[in-house]
């Protein structure tokens, strides 16, 4: 399974739990509220957790897009003769 799948999944079913939970919270004030204001407020919930997974899986491909270069900076790091490495106090 690719990693991509995996997160995909993750974060869909990390939403969908989420969404669930806030549908079905049993709180005094929400048991008044009538079917349509709850569809109202699951649909708020929704909206904003598709703007939350929009953020973060553009961070997910910022992360994977650099990652390539910070393993090479780590390398060439790691291959500095240790006189050439710098000092950190």
């Amino acid at each position: 399974m690719k990693r991509r799948n995996v997160w995909k999944g993750v974060v869909i079913g990390a939403a969908a739990g989420a969404a669930f939970s806030l549908l079905f919270k049993k709180e005094e004030k929400q048991d008044r509220l009538s079917f349509p204001m709850k569809l109202k407020q699951w649909r708020q919930s929704i909206e904003e957790m598709e703007e939350d997974v929009g953020f973060i899986m553009k961070k997910i491909k910022d992360i994977a897009e650099k990652t390539p270069e910070v393993i090479e900076i780590a390398k060439e790091v790691y291959n500095w003769k240790k006189d050439d490495r710098p000092r950190i106090k």
